[in-house]
C-alpha cells in the first residue's frame, strides 16, 4: 500500500512538470505569434519612400501645374493631391470638351513636371465633368490615366 502511494506521488510530480512545460511552450508560441502579428512601429510605406526628401516637389511646383491646367479654357477646376510616391492630378472639364481634348490637356501638363519628379513619382490623372455639365449619354467621363515612374507616357 505504501508503494502505491509513492507511485501515485511520482506520477503526480511528473504530471505537474508536464503541465509546467506545456504552459511554457504555449506561452512561447503566443509571444512569437504576437510579435509576428503586431506592427513594429515602422512607416506604413516601409522603405518605399527612401529618397523622397531629395526630390523637390513642393507647393510652388503643385501650383505651377494647377495653373497650367486651369489656363486651358476647357478646364473648369483642377487640384493636386500627393500621397507617398503618388501624385494625383484631378481636373474637371467643361461640357463641350471631348475625351481626346481632355487627355491632351493631361499630356501637356506633364511638360510642367520636372524629369526628376517624373522619374521618382507615379502620376495619376483623373478627369471628369462636374455633375451639372454631364451628359447622360456620354460614357467617356470620368476617365483615368496613369504614368509609372519608369514609363515615359500616360496609359489610359
Amino acid at each position: 500500500m505504501n508503494e502505491n502511494k509513492k507511485v501515485v506521488k511520482r506520477k503526480r510530480k511528473k504530471l505537474k512538470v508536464g503541465y509546467v512545460l506545456a504552459a511554457l511552450v504555449i506561452l512561447l508560441v503566443l509571444i512569437v505569434a504576437i510579435k509576428m502579428i503586431l506592427p513594429t512601429g515602422s512607416s506604413k510605406y516601409g522603405n518605399r519612400l527612401d529618397g523622397i526628401k531629395k526630390i523637390k516637389f513642393g507647393k510652388d511646383e503643385k501650383n505651377k501645374i494647377v495653373e497650367k491646367i486651369k489656363s486651358n479654357e476647357k478646364v473648369t477646376d483642377a487640384k493636386i493631391d500627393v500621397q507617398g510616391k503618388r501624385i494625383d492630378i484631378i481636373f474637371y472639364v467643361s461640357k463641350e470638351t471631348n475625351l481626346e481634348d481632355a487627355r491632351n490637356i493631361a499630356n501637356s501638363s506633364l511638360g510642367e513636371i520636372s524629369d526628376e519628379v517624373k522619374k521618382f513619382y507615379d502620376i495619376e490623372f483623373m478627369i471628369d465633368k462636374k455633375t451639372k455639365d454631364r451628359d447622360e449619354n456620354d460614357k467617356s467621363f470620368p476617365d483615368m490615366g496613369y504614368k509609372n515612374a519608369k514609363s515615359q507616357g500616360i496609359v489610359w
